[in-house]
């Protein structure tokens, strides 16, 4: 795990103690400066993830000087924190890009939260980034990765239908990369410049269904107090991907087919008809063929809805694409990681029933494992699926205080995933204190 880092900015050598220990104390790397120089020195050799920024530096700084310094420490977070604290120079900060304004003296619980919003701001905004990244590959994969006769059919089957309008119903076993394949075919489409919108049909509970994909007028039942739009109207121009179709309820099933025959639709408590544009991408790992037979799904939605059809096959049908696969995984780890031949062997030897899902959460629970470690290991991979490392099995002393050992690694490391990295929620969820929990991270190799 990558410690966030945090550039604090303050000429007064007391307050840079304490808020630097108290940030610190946190969790977090920081590093400070006292002057303007010292700034531009550090942000050039750093990739800060926020900076705390005092308005009033020496020598003569005052603070519309400090404020000048705003714009070049963009794109990163900027707090601004200065005694001369007013609503003019509050806002003059935030319109030339401050993520916050705060006065001094600081309140610790407010610049704690403030800290965090920020972070969390700039760790979503790397996400989107590195998204966009394999939303719009380079390379000819088009995000499919695999050298399968399946693979490379199904890419040619992409490039073929991509640019046209016509509606795709993409089947397969779950964990499959059916969303990847919707996605590449709004990529490498005409409607590339436009939204892609997911709609996950078995995650939306039936009694919100129809406002969450038309939308709802304000005034139109108990709660709604404003417009808003809906997924399909968010989607105008680009694609509507409708993620386990086959989850939809029957009531809903009527309306989507009723905007599908006429492109145009009303939200709830709305009188105006609305007409969006946009291209329809199914996808199901049910028989909506039996679903039909049982009644359970409607023939004239199906019938609509399945276009040109593409079936997405199950990773044991294309072990030869494993190897591929989870490379390309470990090299998108934070920090990359490398998988040696034995680490290899043992996830091909694999049957991943959960397909490409499973591996691909196995190599991202196993890369949180090995720590500062270059290479995954055997043993990271088989504590990452649940199984107990052969080393420990074969090894003659120490069995107890080794398998406890990887127990605990383990649970860290989840808690860790289940509350964002924070490590005071992880402490909380583990029982622990947060001090107990970094030290335990540290004798782990648990950054």
């Amino acid at each position: 795990m990558n410690m966030q880092s945090i550039l604090l900015v303050d000429d007064e050598p007391a307050f840079q103690r304490l808020c630097g220990n108290w940030l610190a104390g946190l969790g977090y790397l920081v590093k400070v400066a006292a002057t303007a120089e010292q700034v531009g020195e550090l942000v050039a050799q750093n990739n800060f993830d926020l900076v705390l920024l005092d308005l009033a530096l020496p020598p003569s700084f005052t603070p519309e000087e400090g404020l000048a310094l705003l714009p070049g420490l963009a794109p990163v977070p900027v707090v601004v924190m200065t005694g001369h604290a007013d609503r003019e120079l509050a806002l003059r900060a935030i319109s030339l890009g401050a993520w916050d304004f705060l006065p001094k003296p600081l309140d610790p619980d407010i610049l704690r939260v403030v800290v965090e919003r920020a972070l969390t701001k700039r760790r979503l905004e790397h996400e989107l980034a590195e998204w966009r990244a394999r939303a719009l590959p380079n390379d000819n994969t088009m995000g499919l990765t695999g050298n399968s006769n399946d693979l490379a059919e199904l890419r040619s089957l992409v490039r073929r239908i991509a640019p046209t309008n016509v509606p795709v119903m993409i089947t397969g076993p779950s964990g499959t990369g059916k969303e990847l394949v919707a996605r590449a075919l709004h990529a490498h489409g005409k409607r590339a410049g436009k939204p892609f919108v997911a709609v996950h049909c078995g995650a939306i509970p039936a009694e919100l269904f129809e406002s969450e994909l038309f939308g709802h007028c304000k005034g139109s039942f108990t709660g709604a107090d404003r417009d808003r739009n809906g997924l399909i109207a968010a989607a105008d121009g680009g694609t509507l991907f409708l993620d386990e179709v086959g989850e939809m309820p029957l009531p809903m099933q009527v309306k989507l087919l009723r905007f599908l025959q006429s492109g145009s639709f009303f939200a709830i408590g709305g009188r105006s008809e609305q007409r969006v544009d946009v291209r329809i991408v199914a996808a199901t790992n049910r028989e909506l063929s039996v679903m039909i037979e049982e009644k359970s799904f409607r023939d004239d939605l199906y019938y609509r809805l399945k276009g040109i059809q593409i079936r997405t096959s199950a990773l044991a049908d294309r072990a030869g694409d494993i190897t591929l696969i989870a490379q390309s995984i470990a090299a998108r780890s934070t920090p990359p990681k490398r998988l040696a031949v034995p680490a290899l062997e043992w996830l091909v030897s694999r049957t991943w029933p959960g397909n490409v899902r499973e591996l691909q959460h196995c190599l991202q629970t196993a890369a949180a494992l090995a720590g500062e470690q270059t290479d995954i290991s055997v043993e990271d991979l088989a504590l990452a699926c649940g199984e107990v490392p052969a080393t420990a099995l074969t090894e003659e002393t120490g069995l107890l205080e080794a398998q406890v050992a990887t127990l605990e690694k383990r649970l860290i490391v989840t808690a860790l995933e289940d509350n964002d990295h924070n490590h005071t929620h992880a402490a909380r969820q583990l029982g622990i204190s947060r001090v107990g929990l970094l030290n335990k991270m540290r004798r782990h190799g648990l950054r």
